[in-house]
């Protein structure tokens, strides 16, 4: 039986995942105002150079209890590519609320404010979307090791596309 972790558990590595690639995102924001680039576009430099970092972390931390069902290159580029879709959305929440509370208060925190906004949308998403839960798949185990997957000759197509008895 598989068991599954606490909700207050994941939501606790998610809020560290969180402020740590908020760090990041901050000493970006910070680094590139000092270099004269506008606010909102320094923020959203610094969103996407952390959420990058937030996709390794959520996948090896996180989410680490929700494993691919296939390793390999192809099912890591697809749960990148639809983290990336999180990203853009969470991106376009943060920077209106970024720019809108950003003409009250200090960068930073209004930067704080938009990552708290965009939260709960990028861990529903993350959740349900990007790192759901997969339903195993049964496999028979037909050798002498569990690990062999192989299916016996008659269980193969044949040549006219039945068993291969035929």
């Amino acid at each position: 039986m598989h068991r599954h972790r606490p909700p207050i558990k994941r939501l606790a590595r998610f809020s560290i995942v969180g402020a740590t690639c908020f760090a990041i995102q901050a000493g970006i924001l910070l680094a590139l105002r000092e270099a004269g680039v506008p606010d909102t576009a320094a923020n959203a430099a610094g969103f996407l150079a952390s959420a990058q970092l937030n996709f390794l972390l959520s996948s090896a931390f996180t989410w680490a209890d929700r494993r691919l069902p296939e390793p390999g290159a192809r099912s890591v580029t697809a749960r990148w590519a639809s983290f990336q879709v999180t990203v853009a959305i969470s991106l376009a929440c943060n920077t209106a609320v970024f720019a809108l509370v950003s003409r009250f208060a200090p960068p930073v925190a209004a930067a704080a404010v938009a990552v708290c906004a965009g939260a709960l949308l990028t861990y529903l998403a993350s959740d349900h979307l990007v790192f759901r839960r997969r339903k195993a798949t049964h496999t028979d185990h037909f050798g002498a090791s569990l690990d062999d997957h192989r299916r016996p000759a008659a269980a193969l197509p044949g040549p006219n596309g039945g068993p291969a008895a035929d």
